[in-house]
């Protein structure tokens, strides 16, 4: 029983980390559709298994490991091919599928055209996250809303329950969850890699030991460099210099480039909304409806000197609920922030600053997460309703050419291939904070930088030899972990700065195919991973191991802290390697057949 997508290339538009938005391939929610119902319950790749039992007869497993090529990212590569390599010793036809960065995260998130995909998966810092990963109802959606296929009820019914509860109820309730995630694994974490930022010894970095990770860090760097008038950023990608639309997912660096452009109402941090646009929040309960009442920031303005209100804001949400904006079909979310925007049942203004968010059957504790939305201009978002296709609108096609904002950035210039140019927002609240939150005094410089400069380096090396030239300041995303030691003996002007890492290296299982479908087979897979020497060897030591998807959050338990060995079970080799015998006994006890040369079978 052969799996293999029919199309190893996929022509497309110029990706804008847009990969998630469909083009003239069919979208997985056509996909999806023709399945049919069946192919979102319970059975999900049983049903392949079954109406093949009238075949010619079992044969040899064969898979597809999707992952990028080693130019674009030479841990994943690696880790790929170690897995191909332990997968053919159990008697798996086992094929390295190297899809260039645009075509492998469409098969993901778009196409479902992948049998098993090992890359990076964004930061998960808050459980609730989860629901949109792996809930049923978002198994027809584009981007990171279940990409993997996951159908199963005792996970629906525990990313329910955490997102209705608050306190040592709902702490409970995510430790049930991560023991069925460990179960059942729709997903299997291998380790979490270090933040590697290269920076000039001239730059002060005190305050940034993970690097650029967050708008927030760019600020720091502001307000401890006062004597710098330019900071001077090394990208090593051109997705943002392409494309400035908040509204789909991004590279991981990404992120707070775009944020530096557009605020947030508040900053969660450390389990405390910290104010930002908006100055205040009071809650009410009432029966399962919780309200958030909310005051803006005085005299707000955005980039183009107009006015930020509340109609803002409640047009913000509703846009980002449905990009359409319209009853006459099927609503189109947005697929950045799907997590919080579906949290939010409606907003009303009740003045031009003051305005209420209802939500239904969430906890304050959970809703809390969608006020730190970013927050779009109405005037520059409402003529972009207009749908492109049944799951796609002009909003989400967009390449937001010369944003507007209300954050501490103003847009100046870009180009596609090369570079993007920010300047300070001089009217932003930031600057005129007489008492300001104690998380953000450390962001008020006195003398801010005049613009933020990025500019996309041919390679890694090419960066390197431009921070130690003094021609650029910093990194905006890691360097490879194998490119450490060379800076450190050979770069006299750089240095790295080693920090936690947020995202984290996986296997993720297309559930809509047979056996990945089977969450044995999805275990037994996972055990063929060497988390401990891939941490050491592929990372450099770089990384820490990990089996939970939530070790960057306070969820992070001590029965789930790594100690050594997967909870999954023990490697079945060592040094990376599988011992084939034993490799192919975990199979045989997960229910797995095998014929008399060692293959492992499947009904044809």
């Amino acid at each position: 029983m052969v799996y293999r997508p029919n199309e190893k290339t996929v022509s497309s538009p110029p990706f804008y980390f847009r990969l998630m938005v469909p083009g003239s391939v069919t979208s997985r929610r056509e996909v999806l559709a023709g399945l049919g119902a069946t192919a979102l319950g319970t059975t999900t790749g049983c049903l392949d298994f079954f109406r093949q039992m009238g075949g010619t007869g079992p044969s040899q497993l064969s898979v597809d490991v999707t992952t990028l090529p080693a130019d674009d990212d030479t841990a994943s590569a690696q880790i790929a091919r170690q897995l191909v390599d332990n997968l053919s010793k159990s008697g798996i036809d086992a094929t390295l599928d190297l899809r260039e960065d645009e075509q492998a995260f469409r098969a993901l998130l778009l196409d479902s055209n992948f049998d098993l995909f090992v890359g990076r998966h964004p930061a998960i810092t808050e459980p609730d996250e989860l629901r949109p990963l792996l809930h049923t109802r978002f198994s027809e959606e584009s981007g990171w809303q279940n990409p993997y296929g996951v159908t199963a009820p005792s996970l629906d019914d525990l990313l329910e329950r955490q997102r209705r509860e608050s306190g040592e109820q709902r702490r409970e309730t995510i430790g049930e969850l991560q023991e069925e995630l460990l179960n059942l694994q729709p997903l299997s974490v291998i380790a979490y890699p270090d933040k590697l930022t290269a920076a000039s010894t001239d730059l002060i970095t005190d305050d940034l030991s993970a690097g650029l990770r967050t708008r927030n860090d760019y600020l720091r760097l502001e307000a401890t460099n006062p004597d710098r008038d330019r900071l001077l950023v090394s990208l090593f990608r051109p997705t943002v210099t392409e494309n400035l639309n908040p509204l789909v997912p991004d590279s991981r660096s990404d992120r707070a480039i775009l944020d530096c452009i557009y605020d947030p109402l508040f900053e969660l941090v450390n389990g405390e909304l910290v104010p930002w646009l908006a100055e205040d929040v009071t809650w009410t309960e009432l029966g399962d409806t919780v309200r958030a009442t909310v005051q803006l920031r005085p005299a707000l303005r955005w980039h183009d000197g107009t006015a930020l209100t509340t109609a803002d804001v409640g047009f913000t949400y509703d846009l980002l609920r449905d990009t359409a904006m319209d009853d006459s079909g099927d609503p189109v979310p947005a697929p950045q922030f799907r997590g919080r925007s579906s949290l939010v049942d409606s907003v009303d203004a009740i003045s031009n600053s003051e305005f209420s968010i209802e939500f239904s059957d969430t906890s304050i504790e959970t809703a809390r997460r969608a006020l730190t939305l970013p927050i779009l201009p109405q005037d520059e978002w409402n003529d972009r309703t207009e749908r492109t296709s049944d799951n796609r609108t002009e909003a989400i096609d967009t390449a937001n050419e010369e944003p507007i904002g209300s954050g501490p950035f103003v847009y100046v210039e870009s180009s596609e291939e090369d570079d993007l140019i920010l300047s300070r927002n001089e009217d932003h609240f930031l600057h005129d904070l007489e008492s300001p939150h104690e998380q953000l005094e450390p962001l008020q410089g006195e003398d801010p930088f005049e613009a933020i400069e990025f500019e996309v380096a041919v390679n890694v090396g090419v960066a390197l030899n431009d921070i130690d030239s003094g021609e650029k300041d910093i990194t905006a995303a890691s360097i490879p972990a194998t490119n450490v030691e060379d800076v450190r003996n050979n770069y006299e002007n750089t240095t790295v700065l080693v920090g936690e890492g947020w995202e984290f290296f996986v296997i993720g299982f297309n559930a809509r195919r047979h056996p990945m479908g089977n969450h044995q087979f999805r275990r037994t897979v996972a055990r063929l991973v060497d988390r401990n020497h891939i941490a050491e060897t592929i990372l450099e030591g770089y990384a820490q191991p990990s089996d939970t998807s939530l070790k960057r959050t306070s969820f992070n338990m001590d029965e789930f802290t790594w100690n050594g060995h997967s909870r999954l079970g023990e490697f079945p080799g060592e040094d990376g390697t599988v011992d084939a015998e034993a490799a192919r006994d975990t199979f045989r006890d997960a229910g797995f057949r095998f014929d008399e040369d060692g293959n492992l079978i499947v009904q044809d």
